[in-house]
């Protein structure tokens, strides 16, 4: 073999050599340079509150597996908000965190600088474990533009921290969700009257019959309408939690729908006009002191007198 082949071989092996180093020491570098991704420690079982700042502060209180908001007499987060929360924690641990920006000035356009993002506070047990500032969404749908209250990067994450923080519609606004199939008596009371009207055996049928103060016939058609709201219902909107200026001490309208393992009862008080002038009427339920606000169709259907159902 002629010294020059030597030399080529030998150029030849090392040149292999480098090859296969490059890929490792690649993912080296940019492993050794990418910002460590500060949700990869984080159990979010453990988490038992969570502080939302953006357009209005709220604060979420863990127990069970509900969360509850604070200041509030009894109202929780809907399943399928707690569930966005959660998937977003979960998505974003398996995550890399991209940087996007370094420069402070940009965050605004991002909107992770704190003001205009929403900064979101981890606890456990009262104990600060993650604090960072929700954004924008990016043009994926699944990823948020993220950062830090104290440094000037903005990063990239794919987790949808903006489905799950970017709003404010906290309240859950379901007030009964109860099947129809599972009611057999419905009881009407209001200032200057008061009735009762029973599902009832008719040889292999059911029916609806009134039973009290006397027996009369009623219309299923017209049942049905009052069984909708009696069994579905959702408020329009949610008002400050206070009971002055509700008109709920009155009794104006009381509707009690029972039977099967079911007790929805339903007091009405005072109408509201809210800021686009629309009539709504305070509500709240028997067994709690959460205020809701229905809408003047849904109070109408409640305000009946035995002719109605006829």
């Amino acid at each position: 073999m002629s010294k020059q082949n030597i030399i080529l071989g030998i150029i030849f092996v090392i040149l292999l050599g480098l090859a296969f180093a490059y890929q490792p020491l690649r993912n080296w570098y940019e492993d050794y340079h990418k910002d460590k991704n500060f949700f990869a420690n984080i159990n979010f079982g453990d988490v038992n509150k969570i502080e939302i700042d953006g357009e209005k502060k709220i604060v979420l209180i863990r127990e069970g597996d509900r969360w509850k908001i604070e200041g509030t007499k009894d109202f929780y987060l809907n399943e399928r908000r707690a569930e966005k929360i959660k998937n977003a924690f979960e998505d974003a641990k398996k995550s890399n965190l991209e940087v996007i920006s370094e420069n402070k000035e940009k965050k605004n356009q991002f909107l992770t600088n704190d003001g205009k993002g929403t900064r979101v506070k981890l606890f456990k047990d009262n104990n600060l474990i993650c604090d960072f500032i929700v954004g924008k969404l990016a043009s994926d749908f699944r990823s948020t533009y993220i950062s830090k209250n104290d440094i000037d990067k903005t990063y990239l994450i794919k987790a949808n921290f903006d489905g799950a923080f970017n709003h404010n519609d906290w309240y859950d606004k379901t007030i009964f969700n109860t099947s129809k199939d599972k009611i057999t008596k419905i009881r009407m009371q209001y200032p200057d009257r008061e009735f009762t009207i029973e599902k009832i055996k008719d040889g292999d049928k059911e029916k609806w019959e009134g039973v009290s103060p006397y027996k009369f016939s009623v219309d299923e058609e017209k049942v049905n309408k009052i069984l909708d709201i009696m069994t579905y219902l959702r408020a329009a909107k949610i008002p400050e939690q206070k009971f002055e200026g509700t008109g709920l001490e009155k009794h104006l309208i009381i509707v009690e729908a029972s039977g099967d393992d079911v007790d929805n009862v339903i007091m009405i008080g005072d109408a509201y006009k809210d800021e686009n002038g629309e009539e709504l009427y305070y509500a709240k339920k028997g067994d709690s002191d959460n205020i809701y606000l229905i809408t003047k169709k849904q109070r109408d259907e409640l305000d009946k007198t035995i002719r109605d159902l006829r």
